[in-house]
């Protein structure tokens, strides 16, 4: 009989699968160990613990001892315990008794179902890197996505058809098997010291490993990781991070629970790649006065990496750099609101203070708590609140100076200043405490009072585990490695890596896919992924480089974006498909939601390297929730409408070399579907809201535009704010309706567009 193993420390089970009372799926047991039990088959099963103490591994599993009920703010749950039993191998010499103790809970909830489970650990230290390792099959595999690891800061998609070809540490994997057409997903997690991440041990066996980065930390709860399964992979990490949050108490928060900051509803510039860390006062002013001479409507600056005061990549005080900013940040501050009316300015810092840390001999290292870290580079103490003093202060003299929001870099290098010292997970939580606390007192967003807080915060450098658990109060996040304009390579890896990696990162907070120029060729490539980017949109470049005709499309005329109902994902055609290397687009998609209307925008790029061109099609069911007998497609390129219905379900399109395009999908309502302003990139984004009867179509609109409608007949006539149009103010062709921005006669605010029958 084959003996299976389950240790599900830390293990949360989710399974999407609608709202019925009876389980979708089950956890049976052989032995006594879990086996897990989905509508397609088993998913997961042979679970084995290893845990290494002093390089010596210990084997083992769980049996069950007993079954009680609960409950917690994720819903009721029933919770099984198990105690950890080791094993002998035959053939291999007796192994020596486990110097601890270990007892397993599971808790398996209903409503969403799920199955969160906990380790309880009693002994000595294990290794501090990779000293826990929960091997695992998972049945009947046939393909998955993983998000893999790439430095110590970034994500990147990669794919695979056997778990067991995973290199390095991965955050999640998304995976379907050899029967039945539902999602399986994996992720790990984080918590009671411990770092988790989905790899292959040095048993070729799948599975969850765990470090703290200290060996002499002993942990006593961890987490280990979650499981998801049912039809909609969008829901299923939802799910799964709701639970595992409710369940393990984390400081941080989803970012579905916290606010976005207004400041970033409109464009920005930040100074980086103009500049790099020779930013002074002088050449910001001139940059801004560039992009207003291009009447781009900024709404803030980002003043990055070069203004501080450092020596030795250490920071040395609060204020900046006096030759580079000799009125100090409050003159440039102040002439970019009085000159250029532009309202908000931010800057940039490490989360460490500077790349090396704080120098201790400073004035300000003298005035606060640091710990000293690995190779003498210090940092604000994370320790029980010591270090939260140093950020209160900084942060109260940078808004007395007129800074008004943040971006905070290097977080996931806490591991380098810590390691050997504190265990990373208690390292990171108590800095991103510090850091949290402090911004809420001096850069809230402004909400109601009853309204759940947030801080103005963008994080950088900080796609793992330890940082994003932690993000209380922050809500937006970089999403890929830095933007490379002149890297032919990176253009396309670039919107590769946010594609996808918004999958996880969209989980904590919202998706910022980086700076980017207008002066290269793939200007309007990057501009429309940062359109479907659901996050903030900010460019870069010298003075003089800027092309307002790709980036006006973006906004409306006051500087306001026009954006997605959520950040974007991967369309199911492309979620488990490696669209770097096989010959079909990359496509995503998000939906924009307005009273008396849902939209779907599909973007379609080209991020093969080695393709000069690609051919795709794109069908209604691109946009996950969109339904209707008929789809009206506006399509950016063409400027032309199709319909998609059951006769033709499919249409066809091609891309060049750094090739994209864009796709506004609408149901047609009475032979009608709204597209919105054809002269922006998301052009339904500018509607206010759609009312209908038998007589008429009426459309608010924020602003004139090139207004778009598919109109299975032409219109009897056109009004505009109560006014018709005369014949030859618009035109109709092959179904659709347009009206040009002259014909709106100069109207400014708000208009409305009136179809009739």
């Amino acid at each position: 009989m084959r003996i299976r193993f389950a240790l599900m420390t830390g293990f949360i089970l989710i399974a999407a699968m609608g709202a019925s009372a009876e389980s979708q799926w089950a956890i049976k047991e052989e032995n006594g160990a879990p086996v897990i039990q989905t509508p397609s088959g088993v998913a997961l099963s042979q679970f084995r613990l290893n845990v290494k103490i002093h390089q010596h591994p210990f084997f083992g599993g769980f049996k069950r001892e007993s079954v009680t009920q609960g409950s917690d703010s994720a819903g009721s749950y029933s919770l099984k315990t198990y105690r950890f039993s080791p094993i002998s191998f035959p053939g291999m010499p007796p192994t020596p008794p486990a110097p601890f103790q270990a007892r397993l809970e599971l808790r398996h909830y209903r409503h969403p179902e799920a199955l969160v489970a906990t380790l309880d650990y009693n002994g000595p230290p294990p290794d501090a890197e990779d000293g826990v390792h929960l091997g695992m099959n998972l049945d009947h595999f046939a393909r998955g996505m993983a998000l893999h690891r790439l430095k110590l800061w970034w994500l990147t998609p990669t794919f695979i058809s056997d778990p067991r070809l995973l290199a390095g540490e991965n955050t999640l994997l998304l995976w379907q098997r050899m029967e039945g057409s539902d999602y399986h997903l994996l992720v790990a997690l984080a918590g009671g010291g411990m770092v988790g991440g989905l790899k292959v041990s040095d048993f070729d066996q799948f599975g969850v490993s765990f470090s703290s980065h200290d060996p002499k930390f002993a942990p006593r709860r961890i987490p280990l990781f979650a499981y998801a399964a049912g039809n909609d992979p969008y829901q299923l990490p939802r799910d799964a991070y709701a639970a595992a949050f409710a369940a393990n108490g984390y400081y941080g928060r989803l970012r579905w629970q916290k606010p976005y900051p207004e400041i970033f509803r409109s464009l920005g510039w930040c100074s980086w790649n103009a500049y790099y860390q020779q930013v002074t006062a002088q050449k910001l002013l001139a940059s801004v006065q560039s992009l207003k001479s291009h009447g781009l409507p900024l709404g803030y600056v980002i003043i990055d990496d070069g203004w501080l005061s450092v020596h030795d990549q250490k920071l040395i005080g609060y204020a900046a750099d006096a030759q580079k900013f000799p009125q100090g940040l409050q003159g440039v501050v102040r002439a970019i609101h009085d000159q250029y009316h532009i309202p908000h300015v931010g800057v940039w810092h490490a989360f460490q203070g500077y790349w090396r840390g704080v120098d201790p001999n400073s004035s300000i290292g003298k005035s606060h708590r640091l710990f000293a870290g690995d190779q003498g580079q210090y940092l604000p103490d994370p320790r029980n609140g010591a270090g939260e003093s140093f950020y209160a202060d900084w942060y109260r003299l940078l808004e007395s100076e007129g800074i008004d929001f943040l971006k905070v870099d290097n977080q996931a290098s806490n591991s380098l200043f810590t390691n050997g010292l504190l265990a990373l997970f208690v390292s990171a939580e108590g800095e991103q405490k510090n850091l949290q606390e402090a911004a809420l007192q001096s850069f809230p967003v402004e909400v109601n009072p009853a309204a759940e807080k947030g801080v103005k915060v963008i994080n950088c450098m900080a796609m793992s585990l330890e940082n994003a658990f932690n993000w209380r109060y922050s809500n937006i996040a970089r999403n890929s490695e830095d933007y490379f304009p002149r890297d032919a390579a990176d253009i396309k890896n670039h919107t590769f890596y946010n594609a996808y990696n918004s999958y996880w990162t969209s989980n904590f907070a919202y998706p910022d896919w980086d700076e980017f120029q207008t002066d290269g060729n793939d200007a309007e490539y990057q501009a429309i992924g940062r359109a479907m980017s659901g996050g903030p949109v900010y460019i870069t470049g010298a003075p003089g480089t800027e092309r307002p005709e790709v980036l006006l499309p973006l906004v409306l005329s006051d500087g306001r974006l026009l954006m997605l109902d959520a950040p974007s994902m991967p369309t199911r055609d492309s979620l488990l498909t490696n669209t770097a290397i096989e010959p079909k687009p990359l496509k995503i998609f998000g939906t924009i939601t307005r009273p008396g209307m849902k939209a779907g925008m599909v973007a379609a790029f080209n991020v093969d390297k080695a393709a000069k061109g690609e051919t795709g099609e794109l069908q209604a069911g691109d946009v996950d929730g969109l339904t209707g007998a008929e789809t009206a497609v506006y399509q950016r390129s063409s400027g032309r409408v199709f319909l998609l219905s059951g006769r033709h379900p499919r249409m066809p399109f091609s891309l060049g070399d750094f090739g994209s395009d864009l796709f506004t999908l609408v149901p047609v309502d009475h032979g009608v579907a709204v597209l919105g302003l054809l002269n922006k990139y998301l052009g339904p984004a500018a509607i206010v809201r759609v009312e209908q009867d038998d007589q008429s179509v009426a459309v608010q609109l924020q602003e004139a535009g090139d207004f778009g409608a598919y109109c299975a007949q032409r219109p009897a006539s056109v009004e505009i704010n109560g006014k018709r149009l005369p014949q030859c103010a618009f035109t109709y062709s092959q179904g659709l309706l347009k009206i040009p921005q002259g014909s709106f006669g100069g109207a400014t605010g708000q208009v409305e567009v009136r179809l009739v029958r």
